[in-house]
């Protein structure tokens, strides 16, 4: 296995049983409570966790591709973009102060999938 092989599944793991899957199965009150922000109905927390639910199916078909031995740019750059974006947004909003554990995990794997970029070919090398 790789070193990106490994930062997907750590952000496919840790993306989906504590973010995405609460969003699309625990009712809304709950998710209001455990997310700090209240929506008017459901619609937006359910919205939001199938996105995630996209992103993620895209971070599994690139560790795939790792798989294979090839170096997966698009899944990459959509990590950057993801991560990045919402570490910046936890930043400037101050919910990175509320939430540091998150905004930790978010632009870890941020810098994780830009070293990968400088370093395509030892990303996607076996480890063992």
């Amino acid at each position: 296995m790789s070193a990106l092989s490994i930062l997907l599944l750590i952000k496919i793991v840790g993306t989906f049983f504590p973010v995405a899957a609460p969003l699309l199965v625990l009712p809304k009150e709950r998710i209001d409570q455990l997310s700090g922000f209240q929506a008017s109905d459901s619609t937006l927390h359910r919205l939001y966790g199938m996105a995630l639910l996209a992103l993620l199916v895209g971070y599994a078909g690139g560790f795939l591709e790792v798989q294979r031995g090839e170096f997966p740019a698009g899944v990459v750059v959509m990590g950057i973009v993801s991560n990045g974006g919402a570490f910046l947004v936890m930043l400037k909003t101050g919910r990175a102060r509320q939430t540091p554990i998150a905004a930790g995990f978010f632009g870890l794997i941020c810098i994780g999938l830009i070293a990968s970029g400088l370093m395509a070919e030892a990303a996607v090398t076996p480890l063992w």
